[in-house]
Order: C-alpha cells, then structure tokens, then sequence
C-alpha cells in the first residue's frame, strides 16, 4: 500500500533535465578534481627533467689532483695549478678540451671534526681512484699515514710538494697511461 501511496504522491514529478555546461564550467569542474593529480605530475617531471640535464651536462675531468693541507688554497691558486696542468696535459676522453679538477682536503689539526670531515672526503678520493696527482704541505707525514704515493716527489712553489699515486690492485685509475705521460712532462718541466 505504501508503494500506491507514493506513486500517487509523486504522480506529477519529472526528472530534472541535464543542465549543459559551457565548456569553460567543464574546464573548471575537471580541474576541481584532477589539480592534484597535474601538479605533482608536473613537479614528477620537472625533477626528472633537471636529473637528466645536470647528468648530460656534467663535464667530466681528464686529470684530477688532489690538494691536502692544513689551510685551503686561494681560488687564483687553485685556478693557476689547474691550468698548469691543463697545458701539458692531453685530452683523455676525447671532447675537444682538457678539464682538470682540484679538489681540496683540509686536515687542520687544531679542529677534529673539521679533521674528520675532511679525512672521509679523501678516503672516498682514494677508494674510488679519483686522483691521480697530489699536491702535499707534508709528503712525508701524508705517506706513513696513507702508503700511498710513488717515490720522487717534485718540489713545487710556497713550500708544496706534488706527488703521483702507487697502485697495487688492478684497479688503477682512470686514463692511467695518459696520468703517467703528464707525470713525465711534469718532471722535466721541474728539471
């Protein structure tokens, strides 16, 4: 009986029409639900984006030296010492120039941590064969501390020693006869 109840009450009731939206109010509806979805997929590819360029960007010394000392090296002299290198040195990985890359490894004695930090840089440098060539305040305390360096030593200027690297494993470093060529021209360059 209900249902003959209703059906008399809404006898008279019609569906509502489907109201057509503009295509602007169609626009406004599907963002209101999908602005989310496009703005962390546009961040997803802009971080992608700046990955790849930096990564097909990069350019990738052919020589790398390492500095170790008690105070950092001025950038002109940091400068001065790459392009030094970069004039006798050849182009190893065939780009059409010669990159050289100082990279600086403080051991201040009179701060640990400062210390410390600047060990772990140099023990990854050395683990992953990155320096071929070290430029050394104390080529001797660095050798006991490190066994790393060949003998022959070429005294360069403000009391710096530049030092090549001994390997005993197979794994050398990266341009290993191009490394040990430059070691030559250096040394009768220092001659």
């Amino acid at each position: 009986m209900a249902s003959e109840y209703l059906k008399w009450k809404y006898r008279d009731v019609q569906p509502e029409k489907p109201v057509e939206r503009t295509k602007k109010q169609r626009l406004r509806n599907w963002w209101h639900y999908h602005k989310w979805h496009v703005l962390i997929a546009a961040a997803l590819v802009l971080i992608v984006a700046d990955w790849a360029w930096n990564a097909l960007t990069q350019v990738q010394p052919d020589y790398q030296i390492a500095y170790v000392g008690a105070a950092p090296l001025s950038d002109s002299a940091a400068a001065a010492w790459e392009a030094r290198l970069a004039a006798l040195g050849a182009d190893c990985d065939g780009d059409g120039k010669v990159v050289v890359r100082l990279n600086q490894y403080l051991s201040s004695r009179e701060d640990a941590m400062y210390t410390a930090a600047g060990n772990v840089k140099l023990l990854a440098d050395l683990d992953a064969r990155e320096s071929y060539f070290f430029l050394l305040e104390d080529p001797e305390r660095f050798q006991k501390d490190y066994e790393i360096l060949q003998d022959g030593w070429i005294p360069a200027e403000n009391g710096l020693y530049l030092a090549r690297r001994e390997f005993w494993e197979d794994r050398t470093a990266e341009h290993m006869q191009e490394c040990d060529d430059l070691w030559a021209r250096l040394l009768k360059e220092a001659a």
